[in-house]
């Protein structure tokens, strides 16, 4: 019994010892802000959990039916009680009740905050006026209001063959709301309004009273999954209303900005420095220069900025720690240079870069970067250094009291992510090297003086290595999860060009600086910055374009993404320094979750029972068509990818969509008809998804459309298969799911066979007085018992032959050329006789006739009847049982409920004894 005692003893002794080895046993050091940062953050997040989302008058409620206010009102009691009962804690000696409560007091304080930054607005916000359908028309209005952000231009349109619609240049600004014009007076208003102004900027600055007549508007909800939501960025900013306006004439200046303001210095100062940098770099690197230096991104060519995007460096765009180091470290040095007093030399580096972050328009970034500097040049005056997690906490404090929703933000996230790295790395290869023992010294002193220089190269470089690999490493699942890429490249390409970059902010900073003094050095010192940036943007360029440096993909799944955090913070707090500081612990436990994220993703599919529904999912994109298809087995065709206007909205709609649905490769691309609004995202997804052929009508070759010829030069220098179908064609996109080609036939009816009007592909021409809208391709789309009609733009004769020639029934028709009165509705729905009907747009004036006359003549009714337009995307999923539609409203798929939601099982279909490319059996099942 006593020796298996001490056999009990040795071994619980021995796992100790073991433990003490790998666990951390020292008490953690003290970083009492930390734990407030933490409780503020998780307070922010906890209200916005709990709030609603509400459409109108800021009163809206939780999903529970609590009243917003109800809610911020409770959470301040919560506080106070938290409080109180801290206070008790402490006068009964309960130190770790008392130090709970107070964490609890924090979080409550800090949740009432974002909850009435979030949720609580005045009653007469100018939004409030405004039509909050994403769908509805803007409505005229007159307010007299002040500038609070100048105006700026956005982003210049480039000339592309691939847009459908002429889009000019715009400006953008925010004003405070004072006045809106009611009827014939003029009554109190407040809110903040984003004024979009077409053509140039206007000749104003902060501070300016002005009167503005435009269309009022609310911003756009997310009308897809995974798409941007502007009226979530809206609320979270506080500014709910935009007013477009077509001129500058529209805009009158009130009254020019108080004498004492010095928001117009500020103004000045930004457009005189943009200015100064255009003049003495090249035009086409001018905007990079301007980007880096001042944070102006407007006229950035979009490229550019995707190459930043996939190689991993787009923080040098943005104006962040980086930026605001470089120049602190600089204003020092030279402060001490010049025998400025070590005090003084400090409040210059904290006014400078006060005056930095507020002429780069204080984003987040730059602001965590400001706040740093202001307490390490604190903490330098006083000698008292805080160590850097503490500050780096206070600050973090500090931006989301300014800003509470700051904690959903992706930038605010990486910003301090990345800076709590490198806290973090710096400190493990500082505790990892320490102080190099007499021996090293004596050996280092015997070394000749450029191999000291090499080596000491070498290390640096090495160390810029390993703490850009760390940042990369942890931040690699949030930037996948909120941009949907991977950039391995950024390795590299972080370590080839910090040097580039430290040199081009240096000769711009003496460009701007010599330029009120001497134009031929701030020529001089202009063309340096010239030759520098020329270097990164080589190197950007080289780095987009290497075959794996990036990978565009769906995003990781939720749990995986926060598991990875948590974890990491759990590494942290667990394991002793020791382990810490060694780059093993980090490889193993990085290469343990992507373990667990591969096995889950395999069970996952092995437990997938087999053969799903069929699944249909149209985008929202406006005036144009993107449909996605997922068949039984999961294979991807997509029909159709474009709108009217810029094809970067319809890309980024599908691009969410496609994500969402966990798709990395289209099997099947079709394009309906050589009309740009079908087809002119085409070019951008292909940049982001494998795609594994091209499926066009043999007339769409024959397109004399510059943007037709763009792409199919594209899609040959990608090595992608491009088919040509005709009516009577078939394809299966897997076992399970059959596609047959219902149109075009190929060859005009009317046509003289005798004319030599032969296609590439030997088919007749057809007429080309014929619209492209006549040559869509028509497609039946059958799975899992039911199918699905792809009609395109098809319209006029073509159509009317096409139902006289007796179509199949369908369980879902898209209605041709969205839903116009072009697309014959009554006579297609009693043709097909379709259970839900999809319409691509905005309906147009006439939506509510071709609504009805779809839903007479259909066999689900009016209410079965539904449009993308205004009012989100339309999923429907159809097995052998039922057919079910939802719609993508306010962030989530929400179940459309028709006054009949019973679906009749399905029958056999009538086959037509004529027309090509019909058949008599049934759907495929």
């Amino acid at each position: 019994m006593a020796e298996g005692k001490a056999r009990v003893v040795a071994a619980v002794g021995h796992w100790r010892r073991l433990a003490g080895r790998h666990v951390r046993t020292e008490p953690l050091p003290s970083r009492p802000l930390v734990l407030v940062a933490a409780c503020v953050a998780a307070g922010c997040v906890l209200a916005r959990v709990l709030s609603a989302m509400p459409e109108s008058h800021g009163a809206g409620t939780v999903d529970g039916g609590w009243p917003v206010t109800s809610l911020v009102v409770g959470w301040w009691f919560g506080a106070m009680a938290a409080l109180a009962f801290w206070a008790g804690c402490l006068r009964h000696g309960r130190p770790w009740a008392a130090a709970l409560s107070l964490a609890a007091s924090i979080m409550c304080t800090a949740a009432a905050w974002s909850a009435a930054r979030f949720d609580l607005f005045p009653a007469d916000d100018l939004a409030w006026q405004l039509p909050p359908d994403a769908a509805a028309m803007p409505v005229p209005v007159a307010v007299v209001g002040v500038v609070v952000e100048a105006p700026r231009p956005l982003p210049s349109p480039v000339a592309d063959p691939r847009q459908a619609a002429a889009i000019g240049s715009s400006s953008e600004f925010i004003f405070a709301v004072e006045r809106l014009r009611d009827g014939g007076c003029w009554r109190d208003a407040s809110g903040r309004a984003a004024v979009i102004v077409d053509g140039d900027p206007p000749a104003m600055h902060v501070g300016s009273r002005v009167c503005v007549f435009g269309r009022g508007l609310r911003p756009t909800p997310a009308l897809n999954p995974g798409e941007f939501d502007f009226r979530l960025r809206a609320r979270t900013s506080r500014c709910l209303s935009i007013i477009r306006v077509h001129s500058v004439a529209c805009i009158r200046t009130l009254a020019p900005p108080p004498w004492w303001t010095i928001g117009p210095w500020i103004d000045r100062v930004r457009t005189w420095g943009v200015r100064v940098l255009h003049d003495h770099v090249s035009p086409a690197r001018a905007p990079l220069a301007a980007a880096l230096l001042l944070g102006s991104r407007e006229s950035l060519p979009r490229q550019d900025a995707d190459d930043f995007l996939v190689t991993g460096t787009v923080h040098i765009l943005s104006i962040s720690g980086l930026h605001v180091g470089l120049l602190a470290y600089a204003l020092f040095r030279l402060c001490r240079w010049l025998l400025v007093p070590r005090g003084w030399s400090l409040v210059t580096v904290a006014a400078c870069t006060a005056a930095y972050m507020l002429l780069v328009r204080a984003e987040t970034p730059v602001v965590r970067a400001t706040l740093l500097v202001w307490l390490a040049c604190l903490g330098a005056a006083t000698g008292r250094r805080s160590p850097a997690v503490n500050a780096l906490a206070a600050a973090a404090v500090v931006v989301l009291a300014c800003r509470p929703g700051e904690v959903f933000a992706a930038g605010a996230q990486l910003s301090f992510m990345s800076t709590a790295v490198l806290v973090a790395v710096s400190t493990a290869l500082t505790r990892t090297n320490g102080e190099p023992d007499p021996i090293e010294r004596l050996i280092d002193r015997s070394r000749s003086p450029v191999e000291r220089v090499i080596r000491r190269l070498a290390w640096n470089v090495w160390v810029l290595f390993v703490t850009g690999a760390a940042v990369w490493a942890v931040s690699a699942p949030l930037v996948a999860a909120r941009f949907h890429v991977l950039s391995p490249i950024g390795l590299v390409l972080n370590v080839l060009i910090a040097p580039f970059v430290a040199l081009a902010m240096g000769w711009g900073t003496a460009c701007l600086a010599a330029a009120p003094l001497s134009p031929a050095i701030a020529g001089a010192c202009g063309a340096a910055c010239d030759v520098t940036l020329a270097c990164i943007g080589w190197l950007v360029s080289w780095a987009a374009a290497v075959p794996g440096g990036h990978a565009w993909l769906a995003a990781p799944a939720w749990w995986w993404v926060v598991g990875w955090y948590v974890l990491l913070a759990t590494v942290c707090l667990v394991l002793p320094p020791a382990r810490l500081a060694r780059a093993g612990t980090w490889g193993g436990v990085g290469m343990a979750w992507i373990v667990v994220g591969l096995v889950a993703g395999g069970l996952g599919r092995l437990m997938d029972p087999g053969p799903g529904p069929l699944r249909v999912v149209m985008a929202a994109v406006g005036h144009g068509s993107g449909i996605v298809v997922r068949s039984p087995s999961g294979r991807c065709l997509l029909y159709d990818a474009g709108r009217l206007g810029a094809p970067a909205a319809a890309r980024r709609a599908l691009a969410g969509v496609l994500w969402s649905e966990g798709v990395w490769r289209i099997d099947t691309l079709v394009i309906s008809h050589a009309d740009a609004d079908h087809f002119n995202a085409v070019p951008q997804l292909l940049e982001r998804f494998a795609v594994g052929e091209v499926v066009v009508a043999a007339d769409f070759l024959e397109s004399g459309s510059p943007a037709v010829a763009d792409l199919l030069q594209r899609i040959a220098d990608q090595g992608i298969p491009l088919r040509t179908v005709r009516a009577g064609d078939e394809f299966a996109v897997d076992p399970h799911c059959r596609v047959r080609v219902l149109h075009p036939d190929g060859d005009d009816p009317d046509a003289d066979p005798n004319d030599g009007k032969a296609t590439r592909t030997g088919h007749r021409r057809l007429d080309p007085a014929v619209a492209d809208n006549e040559r869509s391709i028509v497609l039946a789309v059958e799975a899992a018992g039911r199918r699905l009609l792809l009609t395109g733009d098809l319209e006029g004769d073509a159509l009317a032959r096409f139902v006289a020639a007796g179509p199949e029934t369908c369980d879902v028709l898209v209605a041709p050329h969205h839903g116009s009165r072009s697309s014959l509705p009554p006579d297609i729905a009693r043709a097909t006789a379709p259970t839900w009907v999809l319409v691509s747009g905005q309906g147009g004036a006439a939506w509510p006739e071709v609504r009805a006359a779809y839903g007479a003549a259909s066999v689900g009714g009016p209410g079965r009847v539904l449009k993308t337009g205004g009012a989100g995307a339309i999923a429907v999923e159809a097995d052998a049982a039922t057919v079910l539609a939802h719609q993508f409203r306010a962030g989530r798929w929400r179940p459309v409920t028709p006054p009949s939601p019973v679906t009749p099982p399905p029958q056999e279909r009538p086959a037509s004894a004529s027309g090509p490319g019909r058949r008599r059996s049934g759907p495929a099942g």
